[in-house]
């Protein structure tokens, strides 16, 4: 298949993040390379190591399919806007507690607020929605009152 990741890409990744989906952080014949950047057709650009994440697949299905987790995977930079450079975008490993900017082969640890400072410089007032949806908070409640959500 022309948009399969490439054998030595899934190499990268598993050294760089070990094989564990991103959003459960469970080991599983179900995990998929998940594209942090979507989109239709082989973009040239599309199977970077910056742009992949392991995913198990039944959470695949739901972030594009659940609302609320969508959000999620928007908040933790799971999912990424096409305009991103995905580079500069964090990602959060909820088990770890960690966000990470993931650089060619590298991920490079980043505090929670410079993550927060990336992703509001980026994405604007919208990020604080989707937080509060990660978060899991009094805020969402209150977002979805007023029918932010």
């Amino acid at each position: 298949m022309a948009d399969q990741v490439p054998i030595p890409m899934l190499r990268k990744l598993n050294a760089r993040d070990g094989h564990h989906c991103i959003m459960t952080a469970t080991e599983s014949d179900r995990l998929v390379p998940q594209h942090r950047q979507g989109g239709m057709g082989g973009r040239r650009n599309k199977h970077r190591l910056a742009n992949l994440l392991w995913l198990d697949s039944i959470a695949n299905g739901l972030i594009e399919s659940d609302p609320r987790l969508q959000a999620v995977a928007k908040a933790w930079g799971v999912k990424v806007s096409l305009h991103a450079n995905v580079e500069e975008i964090p990602v959060f490993r909820p088990h770890m507690g960690q966000w990470f900017r993931l650089v060619g082969e590298t991920r490079i640890p980043i505090t929670a607020l410079e993550a927060l400072d990336r992703m509001h410089a980026f994405y604007g007032d919208e990020y604080f929605v989707w937080k509060a949806a990660a978060d899991r908070s009094v805020h969402e409640v209150a977002l979805a009152a007023r029918g932010v959500r």
